[in-house]
């Protein structure tokens, strides 16, 4: 039987893995561009988290990680915009 949560729990390694990938790439290459998208992706992360532990009644921890996520696309689209 699976997790309830399993689809969620995925989506949140894979971005993780991809933002890991892309930037690295990013890092080598220098692109601002693939920088920006690795920030979006480490934030759709945090808000995956952020609803795993809002799901499993750890309230203060979700709110946390949704405050982080939240931030972070906030100065990923501030950076965005500077381009």
């Amino acid at each position: 039987m699976r997790h309830p949560l399993e689809k969620i729990i995925r989506i949140e390694l894979l971005t993780i893995a991809l933002a890991l990938v892309i930037g690295l790439i990013s890092i080598i290459q220098g692109y601002l561009f693939l920088t920006i998208t690795s920030l979006y992706l480490v934030t759709i992360s945090f808000s995956c988290s952020a609803l795993l532990e809002w799901q499993s009644h750890q309230a203060a921890q979700g709110a946390k990680h949704a405050l982080r996520a939240f931030l972070l696309f906030v100065i990923a689209t501030y950076l965005l915009f500077q381009l």
